[in-house]
């Protein structure tokens, strides 16, 4: 990997792969970083300082002296939260790269919240797909519906407030009529976003044109996936899913950078699966690993805080989720929570109706009835975090990894060992 390189990285299971980790060590690397997709829900820490600042939408290198930082149009922004995550960035000094966001992120407001929350009433957590009450859903719905409110509308306060006063023509109906809430006041949002909008503005911009210049210049940029494969609106499990594309074919659209250009896609897994929502789990684990796994991996919603299903890795799934993206090399985190398991499961084909199915092209209804087919491997006892180097690795771990690389077809260039930051392994080819 070099300073020059284009790389993109993407999630390869259900999201909260360990994204971050790759991210940090690639942003290091990079003279310009990119959120090309997401929302809100996705997230990591930052640390600078001595301290730590949690930030969902800023991208990586945000900390960092001579990085540009984009956020590009497919990147849907809570006003409020992202507003607040400059301010806290800006007033401690952390920010220090230059920040540019498009005109054409679609804005979630108040509205998009309330409605949220009001589906997921009536709805149950579980069946509540607007995602976890965030107004991610209601705001995509909003953009596809041509009603969205932009960040570019930021700048013309006519405009916005006729906009919010059409919009809240049909979201009062909705408040007052359906739910029996209380409307919200049209000119109670225009000043909460205009306030709002002053910390944003000085950073709205043209991202496409830093992109050009970097493509031309070869400075090397880092597309930063949020959330995961599975959760691609249309290659995903539908309907369990974002309401946003999150393959690495996103990138494409999202910053208008040709297909042409040149590009290294890294996908990332963890050695084990976890799902947050109520969908189909093929290789779902409820025996006494499951808890040993989550505690161990610290495998908790980072917004809701619930605890995350767990299940052994799934290999038909990860190849489906490589294929999809272009996958060139393959980052597998969280090796070491799986020391201490006797014997490690890996999924290789599914039971379906009593015959056996070796890709992963099955559909919602299968994919609830199908059973997996594991192969069993010889866990370790050899704490991971003193491994410095590939073949520092027990020998099974080193056979995990082997097998993975082996089914799939892709090299395994990074290893997670550890919780801290530096406890990763990096193959050199």
């Amino acid at each position: 990997m070099t300073g020059s390189e284009n790389n993109i990285v993407i999630g390869m299971q259900w999201g909260n792969e360990g994204k971050g980790r790759m991210l940090d060590f690639l942003a290091g690397r990079s003279g310009v970083i990119i959120r090309f997709q997401g929302c809100s829900n996705g997230g990591r820490s930052i640390t600078a300082g001595g301290e730590r600042f949690r930030v969902n939408y800023l991208p990586s290198g945000i900390n960092n002296d001579g990085k540009k930082c984009l956020i590009c149009c497919n990147v849907v922004l809570d006003l409020e939260k992202i507003s607040a995550e400059i301010s806290l960035l800006k007033e401690a000094g952390v920010l220090k790269a230059e920040l540019v966001i498009s005109p054409e992120c679609h804005l979630i407001l108040d509205y998009h919240k309330k409605l949220d929350v009001l589906e997921g009433r009536i709805l149950g957590h579980g069946n509540n797909r607007t995602m976890q009450e965030l107004g991610l859903g209601p705001c995509c719905a909003d953009k596809f519906r041509r009603l969205g409110i932009r960040a570019g509308d930021l700048f013309s306060p006519d405009v916005l407030r006729k906009k919010i006063e059409h919009n809240l023509t049909i979201k009062n109906e909705y408040f007052s009529k359906i739910y029996g809430e209380k409307e919200l006041e049209p000119s109670v949002l225009l000043g909460k976003c205009l306030e709002n909008g002053e910390k944003l503005k000085p950073y709205i911009g043209d991202p496409t044109a830093i992109v050009e210049t970097a493509f031309a210049k070869n400075l090397g940029i880092l597309f930063e996936g949020s959330d995961g494969t599975m959760n691609d609106i249309d290659r995903g499990i539908y309907p369990y899913i974002m309401p946003a594309s999150t393959i690495s074919a996103s990138a494409f659209i999202g910053t208008g950078i040709r297909n042409s250009a040149p590009m290294h896609v890294i996908g990332v897994a963890k050695s084990y699966c976890t799902r947050t929502d109520s969908g189909p789990f093929i290789t779902e684990e409820t025996g006494s690993v499951a808890p040993f796994i989550r505690n161990r991996g610290g495998e908790f919603a980072g917004i809701t805080g619930e605890p995350r299903r767990i299940g052994w890795l799934d290999l038909p799934a990860l190849k489906y989720a490589l294929r999809e993206n272009g996958v060139h090399t393959l980052s597998m985190t969280k090796l070491d929570v799986l020391t201490g398991i006797d014997e490690l499961k890996i999924c290789t084909s599914y039971i379906v109706d009593g015959k056996e199915r070796k890709s992963f092209d099955l559909s919602i209804d299968e994919m609830y009835r199908a059973e997996p087919v594991y192969r069993s491997m010889p866990g370790w006892k050899v704490d991971l975090v003193g491994c410095s180097e590939l073949k520092a690795l027990p020998q099974q771990a080193r056979a995990y990894i082997k097998f993975i690389e082996d089914y799939t077809g892709i090299p395994v260039i990074w290893i997670g060992v550890g919780a801290q930051w530096g406890n990763a392994l990096l193959r050199r080819n």
